[in-house]
């Protein structure tokens, strides 16, 4: 078996890959490889290369979400392959979701390449892939604003994702988009007209530590859909703590607005194009259409 670590060196607040390749080659092992990413879809680029010899391969994801859902793209069909993630990027959401003895063991080499593997579901959104949530709405805007705060001094990568709510609540709250579920229109709960966020999920977490879908499960073989109409900033203040913790859903005082819900199929539907965050990577495109793929890829998960 191969043991491919493919890191993003530009992933993160700080570059943390010097520390990595020195811990992988402190293990001294000549079944490990070790290749850099020099811009964006090298990662898939790279992981594809390998998975097409056809033989045993495990490929270790050492970045964020987007570099993860990079090579999802290329290794999903691939029968010979395990895909692990070790979490140096800025919001590293969706190791939160998988089991282990604590969050660090995914920055444990060791643990890692010694580690099992459970099969998980992926989501399909049109031509791409993704491990965790596509979301639409204000959130988009948060992650792209996130990216651009993370490049401020002393901004780390959960406070880069935090002041970029604040600052998108004034001006990118109010969202016209139209979500059917297996052609069933969710509509939008009475008192409200337009919609303020989105997500279909597999994992629990985004944005940076953020509990919006706290009944996904990552191979129950279902989307978990969830959304919040445009609410008034003083209300959203309010809301937030318990949106993080994942305690919205089931909060007295948003009973009858918050829409939760499991689907197989997910279509969005705007006026124009809608952007979407495919684990957290920002996409634009029209009327996309999402659907899980059951029981489609093995995860590495830390030696427990």
């Amino acid at each position: 078996m191969t043991h491919l670590f493919i890191l993003n060196s530009f992933a993160g607040t700080k570059d943390s890959t010097p520390r990595l390749k020195a811990e992988i080659e402190a293990l001294d092992r000549n079944d490990v490889i070790v290749e850099f990413t020099k811009r964006k879809g090298d990662a898939e680029n790279i992981a594809r290369r390998y998975a097409e010899k056809g033989e045993p391969l495990r490929v270790y994801a050492c970045g964020g979400d987007g570099t993860a859902n990079e090579a999802v793209q290329a290794l999903y069909g691939f029968e010979n392959v395990a895909l692990g993630v070790i979490p140096i990027g800025t919001g590293n959401d969706y190791v939160r979701s998988l089991p282990a003895d604590s969050p660090d063991d995914f920055l444990d080499v060791e643990k890692m390449i010694n580690g099992s593997v459970i099969t998980v579901d992926l989501l399909k959104c049109n031509d791409r892939y993704a491990l965790n949530i596509i979301s639409v709405g204000y959130d988009c805007e948060v992650a792209e604003q996130a990216q651009r705060n993370k490049h401020l001094p002393l901004i780390s990568g959960s406070l880069a994702y935090k002041l970029a709510i604040v600052q998108c609540l004034f001006t990118k709250r109010k969202h016209t988009f139209t979500s059917i579920a297996e052609d069933k229109v969710i509509e939008i709960p009475d008192g409200f007209k337009t919609q303020m966020l989105a997500v279909a999920a597999k994992g629990m977490y985004y944005g940076g530590g953020i509990k919006a879908a706290p009944y996904a499960r990552l191979d129950d073989g279902l989307i978990d859909f969830m959304s919040i109409p445009t609410v008034p900033i003083s209300y959203f203040a309010r809301l937030m703590g318990s949106f993080t913790r994942g305690e919205h859903i089931d909060n007295p005082k948003t009973k009858g607005f918050i829409v939760n819900q499991k689907c197989r199929e997910l279509r969005l539907k705007d006026k124009g194009e809608l952007k979407l965050g495919i684990d957290g990577e920002m996409i634009v495109m029209n009327d996309p259409v999402i659907t899980v793929v059951p029981k489609a890829l093995d995860i590495i998960i830390p030696k427990q």
